[in-house]
């Protein structure tokens, strides 16, 4: 399917990943950090790898993990809070790239019949964990309504401590990612038959 995923499929309700548009991600971390993105249009999540996938038909469960070598985003950005030391605040155009990810998808499926009388599965549950982004930078416009000697020295602190600033909101965007995923994950698994899709179970 992966060079389908790539144009996409209208017809059976699958999403084009190149480029992949996402109409709003919102993350916090803890009371500190409010961050909202809408309007993201994501490049380089076509190329994605899967280099292991564990599955247990038993028990509907699905393990994958995912190399993606390079991610551009660019969309609108609004943002409050504290982050690396930094009191961050602002809401404007945003570009960002990030190199070298690794991820880990975990999949809780369930069984259920529609009315045609076939058995589909759904998404009951998806976890997404990243666990490496190697390298990337990040360009947030109009932080403190368009201090410019604000702006530059947030967004300088930002790439200098890249590392720092992906652990801090890793946990809220991987939360932002799987609710987002589920929505597009079912809308494509409800467009197949059980059977169609494990035709040897």
């Amino acid at each position: 399917m992966k060079p389908q995923l790539k144009t996409g499929v209208p017809d059976y309700k699958i999403p084009s990943l190149e480029p992949l548009l996402l109409k709003e991600l919102t993350a916090t971390a803890g009371g500190n950090l409010k961050l909202k993105i809408t309007n993201a249009i994501i490049h380089g999540s076509s190329d994605f790898s899967l280099t292991k996938l564990k599955a247990s038909l038993e028990t509907l469960t699905f393990t994958v993990d995912v190399d993606l070598p390079h991610l551009s985003i660019s969309g609108n950005y609004d943002i409050n809070g504290r982050i690396i030391l930094l009191h961050i605040r602002g809401n404007g155009p945003m570009q960002g790239n990030f190199t070298n990810c690794k991820a880990v998808v975990k999949l809780q499926m369930k069984e259920f019949k529609k009315e045609d009388g076939e058995s589909y599965l759904k998404v009951a549950e998806l976890k997404t964990k990243i666990l490496v982004v190697q390298d990337g930078a990040l360009r947030l416009q109009n932080l403190f309504d368009g201090d410019p000697v604000l702006g530059d020295a947030v967004n300088s602190a930002i790439n200098s401590n890249f590392n720092g600033f992906v652990t801090e909101i890793k946990p809220a965007v991987e939360n932002a990612i799987s609710k987002a995923f589920i929505d597009i994950a079912n809308g494509i698994l409800q467009q197949f038959p059980y059977k169609m899709l494990f035709p040897e179970s």
